[in-house]
Formats: C-alpha cells, sequence, structure tokens
C-alpha cells in the first residue's frame, strides 16, 4: 500500500508527518514462518555460511541440525505446543539455535537478558507461566 492510499484510508498516525517519503506506511507480513525460511535455506544452500561468530563458521545446514536435535530434546521434556521456553543467554550461536529450536518445538521463545537481577527473572519465569528454560 502506498503512502497516499494510506492517508485516504484513513490510517495516518501522528508520526507519519516525519517519515520517509520512500517507506510505506505499512508492510505485508510473509506468510512462512522463521522455521520455515531456515529449512528452505539449508536444503538450497547447505554449505552456505549462516552465522559467524569470532572465527566459528556455521552453516545452513549445521544450524539446521542442531536446531532439529534441540527441538527434539525439548519435546522428549515434556514442551508442547504454545508451551513458553525462556531463552536466557548472551548473543552467540548457542543462542541463535535455541531460537530456531523453540519455534521448531511450536513453542513461544521468552528471550531474558542474563543482565536481569534476581527479581526480573522471577517475573519472567512467572508471568508467562514458562515451564522450560534454556540458560547459558
Amino acid at each position: 500500500m502506498s503512502n497516499s492510499n494510506t492517508a485516504e484510508a484513513g490510517l495516518t498516525a501522528p508520526h507519519h508527518r516525519f517519515w520517509p517519503q520512500r517507506l510505506p506506511h505499512r508492510i505485508t507480513p510473509p506468510a512462512t514462518s522463521l522455521w520455515h525460511n531456515l529449512a528452505v535455506s539449508a536444503l538450497r544452500y547447505p554449505d552456505k555460511t549462516a552465522l559467524v561468530f569470532f572465527d566459528q563458521v556455521l552453516t545452513y545446514g549445521q544450524l539446521f541440525d542442531q536446531a532439529e536435535r534441540l527441538a527434539a530434546h525439548l519435546r522428549e521434556q515434556g514442551v508442547q505446543d504454545g508451551d513458553r521456553v525462556i531463552l536466557l543467554m548472551q548473543n552467540c550461536p548457542q543462542w541463535v539455535v535455541a531460537h530456531f529450536a523453540i519455534l521448531r518445538a511450536n513453542a513461544v521463545v521468552v528471550p531474558v537478558n542474563p543482565m536481569n537481577r534476581s527479581d526480573e527473572l522471577q517475573h519472567y519465569i512467572t508471568d508467562p507461566d514458562a515451564r522450560v528454560a534454556i540458560a547459558a
């Protein structure tokens, strides 16, 4: 939808007057999931680099394989569709693997900043009813 169509439809917001002209006010989200996109990339480009962390390279095939194995483990641990899984670790390849694994297990990722204090962490555990956590 172009900016002019958005304005005509009455979907303007105060911040739109500062919005870059070349950018639309709305986007159409893709019909595919993040997991599906990884699976397709792993099939099409199994040996291409997906992640580089310092001098470590993880290919799409490796990322897919590791996420599949962790997702199977999550299901073995009792994670069911829609369950919340806390993801508590620093930015690293394992965070990405765990994020995709949670999605593959058809669960909900609850990302938690590892710099949080214990009372903040308690909130993240009790508020979303998370029963499982992946932590560094």
